[in-house]
């Protein structure tokens, strides 16, 4: 298996939006959602989110993983790149693909002096996990009042 890094072409959205709705489903479900199609369709990517946009391909399989970024400044974390989305297909998780595509970002944060931030859900352990290994510290908690019901007790 050779794994190649590269930025994102127009002819990988396809598998990237696969990527996307994959992950979505995962998370809906740790909380017992069912996305709707057109919620899912809602996070899907097009050519203009390609800018900040990484892949990982397998040169036998094609596109097993991406990550997305974007530039920000707040008060808390100063200037910073805001990494949106780090997915890899289940095949593939524990052989450092995911670590292999931030490191693109890492490099490019320390180049240009800023920090990186990140979420994810409460729920997404494996992703704490992965992201405490990196050396990401919590930083803020997002809380919801969830007057739909859309989030099962558990």
């Amino acid at each position: 298996m050779r794994i190649i890094i590269r930025k994102a072409r127009l002819e990988d959205l396809g598998a990237i939006n696969d990527l996307t709705d994959a992950m979505h489903q995962y998370l809906a479900g740790l909380y017992g959602l069912k996305l709707s199609k057109e919620e899912l369709e809602e996070e899907h990517y097009d050519e203009d989110d390609l800018e900040q946009t990484y892949v990982a391909e397998d040169v036998e399989r094609g596109v097993i993983g991406y990550m997305s970024f974007s530039k920000g400044r707040d008060e808390w974390a100063g200037l910073h790149f805001e990494l949106e989305h780090l997915v890899v297909h289940e095949n593939y998780r524990g052989l450092s693909v995911a670590r292999k595509l931030f490191e693109i970002l890492l490099k490019r944060a320390r180049r240009e002096r800023v920090n990186i931030t990140t979420g994810t859900l409460a729920r997404n352990r494996g992703a704490l996990r992965f992201y405490r290994k990196l050396g990401f510290k919590p930083l803020s908690v997002g809380l919801l009042l969830d007057l739909q019901k859309r989030t099962l007790d558990r």
